[in-house]
């Protein structure tokens, strides 16, 4: 959901809020190239036809940002936003036979903030511009990193140009870059 206001012509704000979404998937075990006994061990365990089950939240997150024209060159952009890692670490394994089994992991992932700012300047004609930083938190305790997802804070940093080649198409290109930490400084 996202709302957009326009205070006047070169000053807008906006802020948006994405919902967590609970994914569910599940598969039937597949094996292939089995020994002769293993195929019945796995059966009598009710492992042959078993379902495996696998469940994850995606975060929830709110973002602000805005948009300013300073003059007929500059314009100044930015955004603040929060996602809630916290639960994205939340997961569930289950398997489905005559003797279910499941397993709840938590990975301990924090709730992060986001901060960006950037600026445009509309060269001579159809040109424009762009520059932008960003600093997005650590979601992990950087002395304890997940291997599933070995990232954490990051700084951001882009550069582009844009042309407007008519009313409705305009060409870009863009270069960006990042810089991650996935330990603590010592």
């Amino acid at each position: 959901m996202g709302v957009l206001y326009e205070a006047s012509p070169g000053t807008r704000f906006g802020l948006t809020y994405n919902s967590q979404v609970k994914l569910d998937f599940s598969a039937p075990t597949e094996f292939a190239g089995l020994s002769p006994v293993l195929p019945k061990l796995l059966n009598d365990r009710g492992l042959l036809n078993s379902t495996i089950d696998l469940g994850m939240t995606v975060p929830q997150g709110v973002n602000a940002s805005f948009f300013h024209h300073v003059d007929d060159r500059w314009a100044l952009l930015g955004s603040v936003g929060w996602q809630q890692w916290s639960r994205f670490g939340q997961t569930e394994i289950g398997i489905n036979s005559n003797d279910p089994k499941s397993l709840a992991i938590n990975v301990d992932y924090k709730d992060t903030w986001h901060v960006a700012g950037g600026a445009q300047y509309r060269m001579s004609g159809p040109w424009l511009l762009n520059f932008a930083v960003a600093y997005d938190s650590a979601f992990q305790d950087s002395s304890n990193v997940s291997p599933m997802l070995p990232a954490n804070a990051a700084w951001r940093f882009g550069i582009g140009a844009q042309k407007k080649e008519s009313k409705n198409f305009n060409s870009a290109a863009a270069r960006t870059g990042s810089v991650r930490g996935t330990r603590s400084s010592q």
